[in-house]
């Protein structure tokens, strides 16, 4: 039986591969990225409101990655409620843990984020972001440079909870409790991760609840 850091290893390994093999115009349609960055349903009744400005950025962001132009996804609308859940608690500067393709760092900007913003996230993966963020910089004309941060909000969607023992152990003596006075995290511990919370902060159930397990947590 794989423990969950080989679990987690190859889930990696596997996620940098579909990348590697893909351009900047058809990544979406990888299976492998489809499976990581998650493709569900946003259900109408949660549906945020936005402008008509920033409907259009984000199908623009959205659509990068994809042959053909589609409808906004479940899984961006998702990003955009929970950037206004970020946004209504004024951050500043933002440091990002585990950042995906780099989209909703490109959602934050397109919702009027204006400070600085760093991801942390493994080397082969923070080269892919960077040309994500290029191609929708050229698309948007948004700016999505990154600084590095010594102080900042902390955000983690779907990422810091699978992270293995040690991993974890890092990310939050760190990064959380050095550099993040405040965050907000969605905590989805799966697939042998520690479910336990290794720092001080609010615990509640996320909302909306799409897995259980999954948690809340605001510092």
């Amino acid at each position: 039986m794989k423990s969950h850091k080989q679990w987690l290893d190859n889930e990696y390994e596997q996620w940098v591969q579909a990348l590697n093999s893909s351009s900047m115009y058809n990544f979406k349609e990888h299976p492998m990225v489809k499976r990581m960055l998650g493709e569900i349903e946003w259900a109408e009744e949660f549906m945020p409101n936005v402008t008509g400005e920033q409907f259009q950025l984000l199908e623009i962001i959205d659509n990068i990655g994809r042959r053909q132009n589609e409808d906004i996804s479940g899984t961006c609308w998702r990003m955009v409620y929970y950037a206004k859940m970020i946004l209504k608690r004024n951050p500043t500067d933002i440091i990002e843990i585990g950042g995906g393709s780099g989209q909703f760092y490109a959602v934050m900007r397109a919702m009027g984020f204006v400070g600085d913003y760093y991801i942390y996230d493994i080397p082969s993966v923070k080269q892919f972001q960077y040309r994500y963020l290029a191609e929708v910089t050229y698309h948007t004309k948004l700016a999505l440079t990154q600084t590095m941060l010594e102080k900042g909000f902390c955000v983690s969607l779907y990422a810091l909870g699978e992270f293995d023992d040690e991993l974890k152990k890092f990310y939050v003596q760190e990064v959380i409790q050095k550099k993040c006075p405040h965050g907000f995290v969605i905590w989805n511990p799966h697939s042998g991760a520690t479910a336990e919370v290794l720092f001080e902060c609010t615990v509640k159930d996320e909302y909306p609840l799409l897995n259980p397990g999954n948690k809340q947590l605001e510092w």
